[in-house]
């Protein structure tokens, strides 16, 4: 009897688990900010260099108060979006430089699914991290960094 107790008690826990994690990427419907377009620029650097990744960009993003813009997830990578002149920006390395191991930078457990063209941006609503999908994001044409890839600014 104790032990019919405990494996469904386990099982209880593990369904509750599963639950809370299925609900940690919600995507919400609407969303408190306002954008003009999403767009991004494959990039590559010499092969002595060896790395490649992408330029992502979100024009006139303008949040309500109280909203803080935290990342983008993008093509299987996730990365912090900063402000730049009326617009938010992130530099998204796919590839490292031979000098730092030359590896892949993806997520193995990629939290959404989105295809080649659609981005996630999380962001925080009151403390509370929330998520909003983007579609039709518009791939600029690439650039070719001779030295490897410049920082964003």
């Amino acid at each position: 009897m104790n032990a019919s107790k405990s494996i469904c008690y386990g099982f209880i826990v593990v369904f509750l688990m599963l639950f809370s994690c299925s609900n940690a990427y919600k995507l919400q419907k609407t969303t408190p900010i306002q954008y003009s377009r999403a767009y991004f620029q494959n990039w590559t650097s010499a092969i002595k260099i060896g790395s490649s990744g992408y330029n992502f960009h979100i024009a006139n993003l303008t949040p309500t108060q109280n909203i803080v813009i935290d990342s983008v997830f993008f093509r299987n990578l996730k990365g912090r979006l900063m402000p730049s002149k009326g617009k938010y920006i992130c530099q998204l390395i796919k590839r490292n430089s031979i000098s730092e191991g030359h590896g892949l930078n993806t997520l193995k457990d990629f939290p959404f699914d989105i295809t080649n063209r659609e981005c996630v941006i999380s962001y925080r609503d009151h403390g509370e991290t929330k998520y909003f999908k983007i579609s039709n994001v518009i791939e600029n044409e690439g650039i070719y960094y001779e030295e490897g890839p410049l920082e964003m600014q």
